[in-house]
């Protein structure tokens, strides 16, 4: 399904904005803080229901406002139309889709699948194990539908477990808490090891489309706690250790992905416009490998699309995009730096001032 249409209430400086999108491509154009990052965080917020700029929602609405919204159609092949939406005041957030309240915000992203693609997303490579693990629980929420309860109960027992572990008491549960955390923790690793085999082809495939790379990457995926111990016995007898240190400290939540070529971490290979071309490899094999196995497209966010990229690249990403089964929103601060002429169905919009206008 894709986004026919777009309201926007007071996200940052975007005060009031209604779109007719494309749904295919759809290209946002103007000069740096005139709002276009906000037009995507708009649609992010409504996928997700936080945003990827901020972890606080107090300072998303306009300046003077206390609340937001941002509300849309959905619309898809030979299916209705559905509308969804997010909404913040009085310091709560009340998400709604299809004419029904929804009770969390993951809740969205079975309606809305977004992928998104910004200054930051270099991080899966150079940072944090955190960001590996997000990106690949992404994928495997969006196509193993058992997934999210799964890490729901772990993260359940993990937090009654490290409560008893804090608190250095009530030891008898200890025991009932290693048994659920084992169970949910081989179905964890069970399911991001499936993902994987069928994601690393496909990335292969997209970073010789992207650039020329001289090998070929090699995804090395540790779950969390060694490969020669069972999960069950490893919390029973690590015990010891984890009282002392007050937290559980193996497990899924531990999990890493780690990317090389020729023995070299992947971001140490290539260079900072390479680089770009490489997190777009893996977000777009993410997003194909959703429509492969959901039978339903993604959307798909790029901001400063042009930037780090030449003209040959760009076209070429935007070509590789044009082939998936995606909606596609871009922003950039020059169009002269973007062709859109040979996309098989775009629209170009113009930001200055927090005012959204489509370019005829």
């Amino acid at each position: 399904m894709w986004l026919e249409h777009l309201d926007i209430r007071n996200v940052r400086n975007l005060s009031e904005v209604s779109l007719k999108l494309s749904p295919k491509f759809n290209i946002v154009s103007g000069e740096n803080g005139s709002g276009k990052t906000s037009l995507l965080e708009s649609i992010y917020l409504l996928s997700c229901g936080k945003s990827f700029r901020t972890h606080r929602f107090s300072n998303i609405p306009t300046q003077d406002q206390s609340g937001m919204g941002v509300y849309a159609k959905l619309s898809g092949n030979d299916v209705r139309s559905i509308p969804i939406g997010l909404e913040y005041k009085d310091r709560k957030n009340i998400f709604k889709a299809d004419g029904h309240r929804l009770k969390k915000a993951s809740e969205l992203a079975a309606y809305l699948p977004v992928v998104i693609i910004h200054q930051e997303s270099q991080r899966v490579f150079t940072q944090s194990p955190k960001y590996r693990r997000a990106f690949l629980d992404w994928g495997v929420f969006h196509v193993e539908q058992c997934f999210l309860s799964t890490w729901q109960n772990f993260n359940r027992s993990l937090k009654q477990r490290n409560a008893v572990l804090s608190q250095r008491g009530q030891w008898s549960a200890i025991e009932h808490w290693d048994i659920e955390l084992s169970e949910n923790a081989k179905l964890i690793d069970t399911h991001r090891r499936q993902y994987l085999d069928k994601f690393v082809l496909l990335f292969n495939r997209f970073v010789n489309r992207l650039l020329v790379i001289d090998g070929e990457i090699k995804v090395d995926y540790r779950r969390g706690w060694s490969e020669k111990d069972d999960y069950l016995d490893l919390l029973r007898s690590s015990l010891e250790k984890d009282r002392i240190m007050g937290y559980t400290q193996r497990g899924p939540h531990r999990a890493d992905v780690s990317f090389k070529i020729n023995g070299m971490p992947l971001h140490e290979y290539v260079s900072r416009g390479e680089q770009k071309l490489l997190v777009c490899s893996l977000y777009i094999a993410q997003a194909a490998l959703y429509s492969q196995i959901a039978d339903r497209g993604s959307i798909f966010l790029i901001d400063d699309l042009t930037a780090e990229l030449d003209a040959r690249h760009i076209a070429n990403l935007l070509s590789v995009l044009d082939e998936l089964d995606t909606q596609v929103f871009v922003t950039t601060p020059d169009l002269t730096l973007l062709d859109s002429d040979f996309l098989s169905e775009s629209k170009t919009f113009h930001v200055e001032r927090g005012m959204v206008s489509e370019v005829l």
